[in-house]
């Protein structure tokens, strides 16, 4: 009996010590702000952007906020491949495949074989997309709208500058990024989605007649 008291006597100890060091080394780890970290920030905006445009543009419009992506390339350059949408938006090909066949069900785009290469599908904006657009501008301008609210016009013009070139310092020193071609108006963010194609690609395009001209040249 004495035994097996000093025995479990001993394991007691052990499990003490064992419990101390492990306690000290928890208190001795370094803590990280993750909440204060600015790519912590950037992403939860991201995301709240995301949840408030797609939820306006499918409550007004009927729409996604990823097929409201797709429109937003096809208004810029009508006629893009699967693969060009895709490196310009920043997504892998499976990924929006599903979103053009959906756009294509209903009827908000159509999909052409590439008469210079058989092997590609070209995507074409429908009259229907072309009556929605005009809807879909208005909610992205809501949620700008709403998002701006109170913060002067100079600090939005700094934070624009700020991350452009937290995005340029990623992108050179680890490779990030996607193809965005230079008259793209879809940044990376979710955030510059919004603002850059409200500001640049505006229901304008549709009242001049640049969507019209489209069709008349057989585009559509």
């Amino acid at each position: 009996m004495s035994q097996f008291l000093v025995l479990n006597y001993a394991d007691q100890y052990i499990y003490i010590q064992f419990i101390s060091i492990l306690f000290i080394s928890i208190l001795g780890m370094q803590k990280y702000d993750f909440q204060n970290n600015i790519g912590f920030i950037v992403n939860k905006t991201a995301k709240a952007f995301v949840k408030a445009l797609d939820s306006e543009l499918r409550e007004k419009v009927g729409v996604t906020v990823g097929q409201w992506k797709v429109m937003v390339m096809l208004v810029n350059q009508d006629g893009l491949t699967q693969k060009e949408i895709a490196e310009r938006l920043g997504l892998e090909g499976p990924t929006l495949i599903p979103i053009i066949d959906k756009m294509e069900k209903d009827n908000l785009v159509v999909r052409k074989v590439d008469p210079s290469d058989r092997r590609n599908n070209r995507i074409y904006r429908t009259e229907k997309a072309d009556e929605l657009w005009d809807k879909m501008v208005k909610c992205a301008a809501k949620i700008r709208q709403a998002s701006l609210k109170d913060i002067p016009e100079e600090n939005i013009y700094i934070t624009k500058i700020v991350l452009e070139n937290v995005y340029q310092n990623l992108r050179n020193q680890f490779d990030v990024g996607c193809n965005i071609g230079s008259n793209n108006p879809l940044a990376d963010s979710t955030a510059s989605d919004i603002h850059n194609a409200t500001t640049t690609v505006s229901a304008t395009a549709i009242k001049s007649g640049k969507i019209g001209k489209d069709r008349k040249k057989g585009r559509l």
